[in-house]
């Protein structure tokens, strides 16, 4: 557990006293009040420094402190969506004797619930601390989780709610949101000649948020972007807070938020919408919840409101970047921004933190409700490894001396960004073929052999690949890059078409350097002037047997998409319950050596759950190198340990050595595991000879879509090429899964059908699937292939598509009807209908996402042609 350091005392100079000889002792009593997270001595040395001052210090280095800490009212914000949603907090969940809340933001609604879920959580356990706000308030989404917890709402009737809803349906209007980096008047200015783009948020002084169609969002960007203004783009649509959303609250108004019964509130509940609290009418606050979709969240006037009502600390109750907000709209105010979670360090750990800044400031947590209780007083831990090492060794012996280690530290510091300044590092980094043509090896779709559009490939740059191209942006004169902590992948980062994306670094300190490449991944890079000796290489894991999956094997049979470029595997050694083995040649791409360390994770999966062995990463917690990473060519050795399996993640750690050294640790790699069986998994192998559908005896072929939103559009990528795409995308978001499921079954049924004729392996891209005449679809070959005249009629609904192949003097038709309370015998009679004359009819087993069954009728002389059931 992390240690906290609390001390208080009459006055700053007798604080300081404390801080030189008394740190062993009580907490004490006292305005003047500090706290240190890992009290090092390094961290013990700018204490003193801060105290010295005597101004508040509130929160770098994880540092807090009042010279006279007065109890300040306390206000809860709950945080909305954020692109970087990644809480901790089972920990905290099993601390309250409660469920972990459910964290999956697979689809826009599940990502909601999730937000609300944790801020809901998080208010719990600082009320079990005694920290009870004075006000509370949500950001977008969060103002829902304000108004439950300000008891305007019950949770129960909010739970309610969301069990009868379909999160997975969410229906809104497929609109693109960006973050700019600009005062939300000159956001105005750029937007004006684009009457579609709106003002969806004025977060900050310095932040705001448009919403609009994607082509209209992109030109706005290219022009901030081009006056060096720094802007992402969202990676989920919705028109929240847009009159964009409009037309879809028909189902909100009826059955949402607005239809709860309402209480007096037990906090007062201020909105976003307004800036002000909640009216007392419950007829306004009914209007206000839907107001609060369709009009911008004022956060920057409700923080400057709530600033003006005496409040001084703000808590954000959740992970993100809400309290950089706060800070950034009261800039020069006095304030304390913390964050109740944070994706950085445990969910205990940052709630402690949370707890320690809060009573820095005047007020009186209860630190007895920890269990087991924190540590408040103590002695430091041990000093930072990451300064001159004799000094170091000096200051354990002599404490002065640790002031003076951290005052060499903040020149190099400064010296480093005085060169920066004189020497600039790129601001963005060109991704493409042309600048990274070894990404061609690392392609996550397959097509036949000289496919021309290189964007139907997918090439993706390696999360690997970012942890190195961020050790290079990190780079500093004198220091070697010895780790990487805490890398996230928001977004595949894809090199065709080609895209520039901006490298930001920011210094957390001498050793440590935060990086982040655009909307796509960030992380910490830490430094040091030299490699530490390692860990032991560890012992032999129990039960390993020698791997079925041979290394030739590995890449024959495409358990392994890579080229050459990246595939290093040269021998599987071993495989066990919870482990793996194998050794590496170094192959030549950036990162190749890491990324040989993840195909022995997709080693292990396939040994060990060969029906389900898709995973792609999503989280690397921690690299070590202990010496410099061998060169293309070396042989080395990668002993893998799984610490965690289920169905949506697999965690590992691993370690890489060569002559009996540890080269390399892992921790904290964890892949995100897509939906696969046996069928999926050999579409994703072999797409040339492998089809999501079935054929049924009778001759047609059904497709059932049973994915989420992620492993729906990694399947959807392998069927559809850019010009499909496009089309896809065009698409109602409500019609989309039908509009797939219709279009993967019509490509299938056509392979299925040249198959039979003769023809070779055949990818998806390489038919063009359009509408065609009489409700027919009209396919062709592209790139060169020739196919036969061919009548194709399908028909899709519920996530369900049948199609049915003929000659094309046939004139085929199909049909699905849901068996409803009539049962089969009616849904058959039903589908036969639409079809106006005689057909085969047949029931489909309910083995869809909804299910339920449906009624599938079929004809190859088709008499009539009607438009199939809702």
């Amino acid at each position: 557990m992390t240690d906290v350091l609390r001390l208080a005392a009459p006055t700053p100079d007798a604080l300081l006293a404390r801080l030189d000889a008394d740190r062993r002792g009580p907490v004490g009593a006292g305005p003047a009040r500090i706290a240190v997270a890992e009290p090092t001595d390094e961290r013990i040395g700018l204490a003193r420094r801060v105290v010295a001052g005597g101004r508040p210090w509130r929160g770098r280095r994880d540092i807090w402190f009042a010279p006279r800490g007065e109890p300040a009212p306390v206000a809860f914000l709950f945080p909305g969506l954020e692109a970087d949603f990644a809480p901790r907090v089972a920990d905290v969940a099993a601390w309250l004797g409660r469920s972990a809340p459910d964290t999956d933001t697979t689809t826009l609604g599940r990502h909601g619930a999730a937000v609300i879920s944790v801020g809901m959580l998080l208010d719990a356990a600082l009320r079990r601390l005694g920290v009870v706000p004075v006000a509370v308030a949500g950001h977008s989404v969060g103002e829902w989780t304000a108004m439950i917890t300000g008891g305007l709402f019950a949770a129960a009737d909010f739970d309610a709610m969301l069990a009868r809803a379909d999160l997975d349906a969410l229906r809104v209007p497929g609109v693109e949101f960006a973050v700019l980096g600009c005062p939300v008047e000159r956001a105005a200015e750029v937007i004006a000649p684009f009457p579609d783009v709106v003002v969806s948020h004025e977060n900050s002084a310095n932040q705001t948020v448009v919403c609009g169609p994607a082509d209209a969002v992109a030109d706005v960007v290219a022009l901030l972007r081009a006056g060096a203004v720094l802007c992402q783009v969202m990676p989920f649509r919705s028109g929240f807070h847009t009159p964009m959303l409009g037309p879809y609250l028909d189902q909100f108004r009826e059955h949402g938020v607005p239809s709860l019964p309402l209480h007096p509130p037990e906090v007062p509940v201020w909105s976003a919408t307004t800036a002000r609290p909640f009216p007392a009418d419950p007829a306004a606050t009914r209007a206000l919840c839907v107001a609060h979709l369709l009009e911008p969240v004022r956060f920057r006037q409700l923080v400057t409101a709530l600033h003006a009502t005496g409040i001084r600390s703000f808590v954000q109750m959740g992970s993100g970047g809400l309290s950089s907000l706060v800070s950034d709209t009261l800039r020069g105010a006095d304030h304390l921004a913390v964050a109740a979670n944070s994706h950085r360090v445990p969910g205990m750990t940052q709630l402690r933190r949370a707890a320690a800044a809060l009573w820095v400031e005047g007020a009186e947590p209860d630190f007895t409700a920890f269990t087991p209780p924190i540590r408040c007083t103590g002695q430091p831990g041990p000093p930072a490894a990451d300064g001159p090492a004799r000094l170091a060794a000096a200051a354990r012996a002599h404490p002065a001396l640790a002031e003076l280690a951290l005052l060499l530290r903040d020149v190099e510091t400064a010296v480093d960004d005085v060169l920066a300044a004189v020497h600039p590092r790129p601001a963005s980094l060109q991704v493409s073929l042309t600048a990274m043509p070894w990404l061609i090896d690392h392609c996550l779709i397959r097509q036949r052999p000289g496919w021309s559009d290189p964007v139907d490939l997918r090439p993706v740059v390696p999360a690997t690949t970012v942890l190195h191209l961020m050790t290079q942006a990190a780079a500093r004169r004198g220091t070697v890059a010895v780790g990487v902590e805490d890398l996230r992948l928001h977004r595949w980062l894809v090199a065709a078409p080609a895209v520039d994306v901006p490298v930001d670094t920011r210094a957390l300190g001498p050793d440590r350097v935060a990086v982040r490449l655009g909307e796509y991944a960030e992380g910490t890079v830490v430094l040091a002037p030299a490699y530490d000796s390692g860990p032991a290489p560890w012992p032999p894991a129990s039960g390993e047997r020698a791997p079925a999956i041979t290394a030739e094997r590995l890449y024959f049979e495409r358990w392994m998409f890579h080229g050459p470029s990246f595939r290093g595997v040269t021998a599987t050694t071993g495989v066990g319950p919870r482990s793996a083995r194998a050794e590496i040649t170094v192959p030549s791409g950036p990162g190749a050596l890491l990324d040989n360390v993840g195909q022995v994770i997709g080693l292990w999966l396939a040994e060990r759950h060969p029906h389900r062995p898709i995973a792609f990463p999503s989280v690397i917690g921690g690299v070590r190198f202990h010496a410099p990473e061998p060169a293309p060519g070396d042989v080395v050795a990668c002993d893998l340990r799984i610490t965690a399996v289920d169905e949506r993640r697999i965690a590992a750690e691993a370690q890489v050595s060569a002559g009996g050294k540890v080269l390399i640790s892992v921790s904290g790699w964890i892949d995100a595991r897509f939906d696969s069986d046996e069928q999926t998994s050999a579409v994703h192998r072999f797409p040339e000879t492998s089809t999501l559908s079935r054929r049924d005896p009778a001759g047609w072929w059904l497709a059932v879509d049973r994915w989420t939103l992620a492993s729906r559009e990694f399947y959807s990528r392998k069927y559809l090429a850019t010009a499909e795409r496009a089309e896809f995308e065009r698409c109602p978001p409500r019609a989309r899964r039908d509009w797939l499921a219709g279009r993967i079954v019509a490509k299938d049924a056509v392979r299925g059908e040249l198959w039979d004729r003769g023809y070779g392996p055949l990818f998806p891209a390489e038919l063009r699937v359009r509408d065609g005449e009489a409700g027919l679809l009209a396919v062709e070959g592209v790139d060169g292939l020739r196919i036969p005249p061919l009548s194709v009629a399908v028909a899709s609904r519920a996530g369900i598509g049948v199609a049915l192949v003929t000659d094309a003097a046939e004139r085929p038709a199909v049909a699905i009807v849901g068996v409803g309370d009539g049962g089969p015998d009616t849904a058959r009679a039903e589908a036969a209908r639409l079809l106006g004359g005689p057909c085969g009819t047949e029931v489909v087993p309910a083995d869809g996402p909804d299910r339920h069954q449906h009624a599938v009728a079929w004809t190859r002389a088709r008499q009539s042609q009607k438009e199939t059931a809702p």
